[in-house]
């Protein structure tokens, strides 16, 4: 027998790593038992959504929207309130030539092309 190593600490030597392997196979396997995976939440309605980037989106295409809306209405509001008439002397015309507001007043439509 060498003086540099016993039976002994052969023996202990070869005991120890497989303790400390079982050890460790041990510590693992608790970890991973007390991991908890939660289950994800879904929404229960469409009301209880999380604000995300599909919502701030949506937001941004209705009020590009309503502001297409809004612009569009703007001409059509003008022309309802402006005084359409071509000059000065147009009532005085119609009243002259239909005082009393019975006749139709016919267009040549070959004017308006």
């Amino acid at each position: 027998s060498s003086p540099f190593c016993s039976s002994r600490t052969i023996s202990r030597r070869g005991a120890l790593p497989r303790r400390a392997m079982a050890l460790r196979g041990a510590l693992a396997l608790s970890q991973t038992l007390r991991m908890k995976i939660e289950p994800p939440v879904f929404t229960r309605s469409r009301f209880a959504r999380r604000y995300n980037m599909m919502e701030e989106d949506r937001v941004k295409w209705y009020n590009w929207n309503l502001a297409c809306i809004a612009l569009t209405a703007v001409p059509f509001l003008w022309m309802y309130t402006v005084n359409y008439r071509t000059s000065e002397d147009t009532m005085v015309l119609i009243r002259t030539l239909n005082p009393m507001g019975t006749e139709k007043i016919k267009y040549d439509l070959r004017l308006y092309g």
